[in-house]
């Protein structure tokens, strides 16, 4: 079978495009990003994700800093030289901010990014390409304002596309992490088929993925913060641990956990703070996990805040996959990428789907000339 073009919207630090690229039958022939990252409710255009030299180097495609919201669609098209039809695989992975329920606006209001979603129609309807893959936070399917994805879905239904969506924990696909998330193929050529069932393997663990690695001296320059951490019971504890600790004086206390946790219900955000189990899959890995107080980033035993690469490993990357930039910046490109993982699990899907809508063709063409 021939090797399949794929397109890459939204591209971020690669996680997608690399599951495709490693899978060998795919070759990523452009990709797209405006490294805007989590903008002020509209009071800032945001800061840089600075993602995309990550993309160029480990994919080897210079990704275009375009905004896809404005982008014309069909001088897109002109401009890679691509006939409608001709494209295999267009990845439109939009930003998740809008849809995610961990902000507590994203049940009431709308979010203007929300519309990407229904942006990529534009794209479907231009280029045509055979697949669509979508990977998002399950909200763009069952949320409040999942009315982005029906309109895109009924699209895609008079374009004459099939579409399959579900919602999944990927660490049913050998991710060591729990991350609920929707994941979304439409096929122009034939009925498409959900990724195959997840394995009927043990879950993978924090243990599977970074207990190889050496032992590291904390880096944390503020005195307090690393205290704090230290205070933190091994292997799963957490701020509240300190708090209910009767060995620890009030004063002690006061020191060691900040006003708000004073202000708290006993078991709210039970994650600032906390360490990792060693025996469990890493919780869900967000983009704002450059800080241990953003929730439970800390080493199961070790007293630090996990590293780049350890939490790139628990995102599915591969070990030499390198991220570039500023080390809170690298930490944002891995908390918001699709994990390599799972991404080349549904790359798989496709060339298997695409190989099969080949064969129908054949059978066809040779009924008709009999």
């Amino acid at each position: 079978m021939r090797t399949l073009s794929v397109l890459d919207f939204f591209s971020g630090a690669g996680g997608t495009a690399c599951g495709f690229r490693r899978d060998g039958r795919f070759e990523i022939i452009g990709a797209v990003d405006k490294q805007v990252a989590k903008p002020g409710r509209g009071r800032s255009g945001g800061s840089s994700t600075k993602c995309n030299p990550t993309y160029a180097r480990n994919i080897g495609v210079e990704p275009e800093d375009y905004d896809l919201a404005t982008l014309d669609p069909r001088e897109y098209r002109l401009k890679k030289g691509l006939q409608q039809g001709q494209l295999d695989v267009l990845i439109s992975c939009a930003p998740c901010t809008g849809f995610s329920q961990k902000n507590a606006q994203n049940h009431l209001v709308d979010d203007r990014r929300n519309t990407l979603v229904r942006r990529t129609g534009a794209f479907v309807e231009e280029l045509m390409p055979r697949f669509l893959v979508m990977e998002n936070v399950k909200e763009l399917i069952v949320g409040n304002f999942a009315v982005h994805f029906r309109a895109l879905r009924r699209q895609l239904s008079s374009l004459g596309y099939s579409t399959w969506a579900d919602v999944h924990d990927l660490a049913e696909y050998g991710l060591p992490q729990r991350r609920i998330r929707a994941l979304v193929i439409a096929s122009r050529d034939g009925v498409v088929t959900g990724l195959p069932p997840a394995r009927s393997a043990p879950r993978r663990t924090v243990r599977d993925a970074i207990a190889h690695l050496p032992p590291l001296e904390a880096g944390e320059k503020d005195a307090q913060v690393l205290d704090r951490v230290k205070a933190v019971p091994k292997d799963g504890g957490s701020w509240g641990d300190i708090m209910s600790n009767p060995l620890f004086s009030d004063e002690r206390k006061r020191y060691l956990c900040t006003p708000a946790m004073f202000r708290a219900r006993p078991g709210s955000f039970p994650d600032v703070y906390g360490r990792m189990w060693w025996d469990r899959p890493a919780p869900t890995i967000v983009r704002e996990c450059a800080h241990v107080g953003n929730g439970r980033y800390a080493h199961p035993d070790q007293d630090r805040m996990l590293t780049v690469r350890e939490m790139a490993l628990l995102q599915g990357f591969p070990e030499d996959y390198e991220f570039v930039g500023p080390l809170t910046a690298q930490y944002n490109q891995l908390g918001d990428a699709v994990p390599p993982i799972v991404s080349a699990q549904i790359a798989a899907h496709i060339a298997q789907l695409a190989a099969a809508e080949v064969t129908d063709e054949q059978i066809a063409t040779q009924q008709r000339v009999a």
